[in-house]
């Protein structure tokens, strides 16, 4: 009977020494799958937010590809808030608006009021706007792993992403600097105003 107590204290010391070892390794793994969350979603955001940045500042619009897309997703979202409105995320009149606001883009270039200039650029600088709400709405639905990283690395990403967009947008806008005219026809791409030969 004793050889069994004390067995069975020998065995809990050892299970806790296992769990020690246990948190240290997954404090370790906890730490390197955060820095690959923070990469794997930074990245393809960042590039997205340069590509925007740098199209609207070089020709002042948003490629279409860029409003098709937030379209879609807009779209798909906000379909989203009425099939399931118990969720009371993103159900309020004033998100279904800001969602809906891609819908009033599209319509508006199928009713030809796009060929005002001052219409496509309060549309085109809505879409800029509140694309990054749409993505946040559509990323909280689909449970997107960045809002298991701490509060201080979505900020970290957030100001990442941002900031690539506004210097996409500067060197888009200053093209002469760091491109020629010559860069844009030989990738089949429109050209600029300001570009330089």
């Amino acid at each position: 009977m004793m050889v069994d107590v004390a067995g069975r204290y020998a065995w809990m010391r050892v299970r806790k020494c296992y769990r020690c070892q246990d948190v240290t390794v997954s404090t370790g793994h906890h730490a390197d799958s955060q820095v690959r969350t923070f990469v794997l979603l930074s990245t393809p955001a960042a590039l997205t937010a340069w590509q925007v940045g740098f199209e609207f500042g070089a020709f002042d619009v948003i490629a279409y590809r860029r409003v098709f897309a937030v379209f879609v997703v807009s779209t798909v979202v906000l379909v989203a808030t009425f099939i399931a409105p118990d969720s009371g995320f993103a159900t309020t009149a004033w998100s279904r608006l800001v969602l809906s606001l891609p819908l009033v883009y599209v319509a508006a270039d199928i009713t030809l009021l796009t060929e005002s200039t001052l219409v496509t650029n309060v549309l085109s600088a809505t879409i800029l706007l509140t694309g990054p709400y749409i993505v946040w709405v559509a990323a909280r639905l689909m449970g997107f792993e960045f809002f298991r990283l701490a509060q201080r690395e979505q900020a970290a990403a957030l100001v990442l992403v941002v900031t690539i967009g506004v210097l996409g947008w500067y060197v888009g806008h200053n093209n002469s600097r760091f491109l020629t005219c010559r860069d844009f026809v030989r990738m089949g791409d429109f050209v600029p105003d300001n570009c330089v030969d």
